[in-house]
């Protein structure tokens, strides 16, 4: 019983930190304020 209990909470924190360095990517790796220095908004109306 010791083992599975292990086993089972072992498995969840390896998830627990797979998820974390999951969305901390999406938080800094796609930065959306970085999309107004690379393409500013036109100042120019057509």
């Amino acid at each position: 019983m010791g083992m599975y209990i292990s086993t089972v909470v072992g498995f969840f924190v390896v998830i627990m930190i797979a998820m974390s360095m999951f969305i901390h990517y999406l938080r800094v790796g796609l930065n959306s304020a970085s999309s107004v220095k690379i393409d500013p908004k036109p100042t120019e109306k057509f």
